[in-house]
């Protein structure tokens, strides 16, 4: 390609108000704004793809178009028999989605592994995630320095805090009592004079088409991410406003476990042990004292909660701290599939495991941004650069440099390089700069040593010249 003819719009200054990566993006002409990825970037996110689908077809995996990734599970329902699995299947929308179904439990991590290291990516494991740490990063990770333990804050666990005050001793009925216009946690918080970890909030939502009511603590927030893991539906929703009132014959605001029979009650573990404490009623305007789960309401326990910051490590109670980080990977252990069974070759009925996984494409690029990079620009990885080598005539007016330069040129995409040929009639200190700020491997530097026979190849990350016969350079470019 001639880079004459392309759309490369670099810029000398950074951009205010980005945040490092994507000002050397936005700087380089691969970016502009959030997310107008122009023609370089394409080039490397289809480099990314490109190495992702050899990964997984590899592996095995088959590739479909699906609108999302709740629709694995619906295609799913049409195998028929043990001897179909396992199966790998996969599709790409903003980034790669993947499922896996056998009769025993496989993991995807290690090819989400094998993809970012073919990248160049660097980057930290987590449980259930492979993400690079920085400082702009849109994502946290709940990290304990005491033993190591990482996972995505949304799906971390932490010791719950300790509540406010004592439950009520003894083995007390419900009451019902009257609280007009109180449907927050706050405002029965406030209405009671008692704190808001002492009540259990209701939250009602619709998973496979069904209701679920969870049960939290009152001062913890749902972790959406732990519930559609465990509900085993990314689509689910909350429950509209009249499916609450012919399900409860109450508003939202009034709502709790007693007495609920219509549909499963799943508890956050946070509330194990918890005796004598407030829910809603079930009745507009009303809450019950004295609620104890496993006397008064049966409920299945999960993790449910979002953690927080300063919280106790599950592992060592050390405190959890928040780090930033760009997740390039998140996969979950395998389980088995809802409503997916087959008969096994003992003609025992079975479940079907699934493990699941994601790879975020663009973010591999914005760290490796990140990660890579100079005062001069980019240092992109080799396999993710949107080109391998230029071929820089330091005088394009020069017909010996120019003809020179043209076949160095034609000898590198022979021998299969990504190759750009600058031919712009810039001074050869832009030419160089441009060079080095877009973050391609490779210079072949066609100048003043070819009355000698020579060029010169400039490496972009460490930046040592070599100066190789003209015929050579090719070969020496490829050799790396």
């Amino acid at each position: 390609m001639l880079w004459s003819k392309l759309f490369i719009p670099t810029l000398r200054a950074n951009p205010v108000g980005e945040p490092p990566g994507r000002q050397l993006l936005q700087r380089a002409g691969y970016l502009r704004g959030a997310d107008r990825w122009l023609f370089l970037a394409r080039r490397s996110l289809r480099k990314i793809v490109e190495i992702a689908r050899a990964e997984f077809d590899a592996a095995g995996a088959q590739e479909m178009l699906l609108p999302d990734s709740g629709a694995f599970e619906d295609v799913a329902r049409e195998i028929r028999s043990y001897k179909q699995l396992p199966q790998i299947w996969y599709r790409f929308g903003a980034g790669l989605e993947a499922r896996a179904f056998g009769v025993e439990p496989a993991a995807l991590d290690g090819l989400c592994r094998r993809v970012l290291d073919r990248c160049g990516a660097v980057y930290a494991a987590t449980e259930g995630s492979f993400a690079a740490w920085s400082e702009d990063g849109e994502d946290s990770i709940a990290l304990c320095a005491a033993c190591g333990y990482a996972a995505p804050l949304e799906l971390a666990l932490a010791q719950a805090s300790t509540p406010a005050i004592d439950d009520p001793a003894g083995d007390l009925t419900p009451e019902q009592f009257h609280t007009p216009g109180r449907k927050t946690i706050a405002q029965v918080a406030e209405f009671t004079c008692l704190p808001e970890s002492a009540q259990m909030k209701s939250l009602v939502l619709v998973a496979h088409d069904a209701p679920i009511l969870v049960m939290i603590r009152g001062d913890h927030q749902l972790s959406e991410a732990k519930f559609a893991a465990i509900a085993g539906d990314p689509r689910f929703r909350q429950a509209r406003h009249a499916e609450i009132f012919e399900w409860f014959g109450a508003a939202a605001g009034s709502l709790g476990p007693v007495g609920v029979r219509n549909m499963p009650i799943w508890a956050d573990r946070a509330l194990a042990g918890r005796r004598n404490m407030i829910a809603g009623a079930n009745r507009d305007d009303y809450h019950l004292r004295n609620v104890t789960v496993g006397e008064d309401f049966d409920a299945a326990f999960h993790d449910l909660r979002q953690i927080a910051a300063g919280e106790p490590c599950a592992h060592c109670g050390a405190a959890l701290e928040a780090r930033k980080a760009i997740e390039l990977s998140r996969f979950s252990a395998p389980r088995p599939a809802r409503d997916l069974h087959i008969t096994n070759a003992a003609g025992v009925e079975t479940p079907v495991w699934m493990a699941a996984c994601s790879i975020a494409i663009e973010r591999i690029l914005i760290a490796a941004a990140q990660a890579g990079f100079d005062k001069d620009g980019l240092i992109l990885p080799i396999a993710i650069a949107p080109f391998d080598v230029i071929v820089t005539p330091a005088n394009i007016g020069d017909a010996a440099q120019r003809n020179a330069g043209g076949a160095i040129y034609q000898e590198c995409l022979a021998l299969g390089l990504d190759a750009l040929l600058d031919d712009r009639d810039e001074r050869p200190g832009v030419k160089f700069k441009d060079a080095d700020l877009i973050g391609v491997p490779f210079r072949v530097t066609v100048g003043k040593k070819l009355a000698e026979g020579l060029v010169e190849i400039v490496e972009r990350k460490t930046k040592q010249v070599t100066d190789t016969a003209v015929a050579d350079a090719p070969t020496a470019v490829r050799k790396g």
